[in-house]
């Protein structure tokens, strides 16, 4: 195995334990506070842990501490697994920001790992997605797992500390600073980053009504995670081999297909939902190097803010009309089209680029 991807995947397990973690407390809440809390308390968890990513990632890359970001989500993470029996407000507070923390510390070190590469975060955010279903199914079958997941929590973050950390892409810091200049208002590539999170948004919210559809069904949730885990993994792989433009158009149009018209049948369902989820390391390589400097906000930005904005549709009542044939269709063809014109107008845009990023020919 490339010594690369050593850190990207010991990462992505501790991303499955941290994800596994907030499963586990999130599906145990109901026995422990009123019904009435638990929308609330899930609510909180979500905007937490997905929607303060962008600023967690602005402060990590502010300080140049990807490593410390990433270990103390894992730290807060334990703590909400300790606070869970008796204090579960505070559980989700602490897993909430813990969550956070580490996908910003985590998604920035794996970006950093296999720099211009997609099979690094694909390592990492494939168990994601595995650990949350399994956590929650854990719970809803009435298993105290908290010993486990505290016990892998602790471990992997005194292997990710030990490992060798990747060249950082910060700048070094100047002598004596040039004065500030006024940036420009709205520059080509916020532009592009505002059209690649529109994409990541349209495509999470696919999957998000997926899971509405499939709610309860913790067998069927679990066979969706493990084949969004595959599809991730296979798509970072797979896209750096055949070009990641090429790879993530392609795989939505063809997911497209099977989950609005074959998603009756279980094996069109899970290859689609594989191929769905095969573009997200493709996001996360594209955000990197729309922000080459900035690699916690850039992971902040796809794996926090765009999921949130793809959730909302389920918080405003439109789950049901989006998993119909119709809107799978059009969400997706929507995705396909922002990303492929993302890719167009980055592959004209040189000055996007630094040395850490030389060159797109993979794109």
């Amino acid at each position: 195995m490339d010594k690369r991807l050593a850190l990207p995947l010991t990462l992505g397990l501790a991303h499955g334990a941290a994800d596994g973690t907030a499963g586990l407390l999130l599906g145990g809440l109901a026995p422990r506070v009123p019904l009435t809390q638990v929308a609330m308390l899930v609510l909180l968890y979500n905007v937490l842990a997905f929607g303060a990513q962008p600023l967690a990632g602005l402060l990590t890359d502010q300080v140049r501490k990807p490593l410390a970001a990433a270990l103390a989500g894992l730290a807060l993470l334990a703590g909400a697994l300790v606070a869970g029996g008796a204090w579960p407000q505070l559980a989700i507070v602490l897993a909430g920001l813990g969550s956070a923390a580490f996908h910003v510390g985590g998604g920035a070190l794996a970006l950093c790992a296999t720099q211009g590469r997609a099979s690094g975060p694909g390592l990492f955010a494939a168990p994601g997605v595995v650990g949350l279903a399994a956590g929650g199914a854990l719970a809803a079958a009435g298993y105290r797992a908290a010993w486990l997941f505290l016990a892998l929590l602790i471990i992997l973050a005194g292997i990710i500390a030990w490992q060798r950390l990747p060249q950082l892409p910060y700048p070094a810091a100047a002598a004596h600073a040039p004065a500030a200049t006024t940036p420009a208002a709205f520059e080509p590539h916020d532009i592009v980053m505002l059209v690649l999170l529109a994409a990541i948004a349209l495509r999470s919210a696919v999957w998000s009504s997926l899971q509405f559809v499939s709610a309860g069904r913790y067998d069927l949730l679990l066979a969706l995670a493990l084949a969004a885990a595959l599809g991730k993994i296979l798509g970072g792989v797979l896209a750096d081999w055949v070009g990641w433009q090429r790879w993530a158009v392609g795989a939505l149009l063809a997911a497209t297909t099977l989950l609005a018209f074959g998603n009756q049948n279980l094996v069109a369902l899970l290859t689609g939902v594989a191929l769905l989820q095969s573009a997200t390391p493709v996001g996360l390589a594209l955000a990197a190097r729309l922000a080459p400097e900035r690699p916690a906000t850039a992971a902040g930005l796809t794996l926090g803010l765009a999921v949130a904005i793809g959730g909302l549709p389920q918080l405003g009542g439109f789950g049901a009309a989006l998993s119909s044939p119709i809107g799978i269709a059009g969400t997706l063809l929507a995705a396909a089209l922002a990303i492929w014109w993302a890719f167009s107008t980055y592959t004209r845009a040189p000055v996007l680029t630094n040395a850490h990023y030389p060159s797109a020919r993979q794109l």
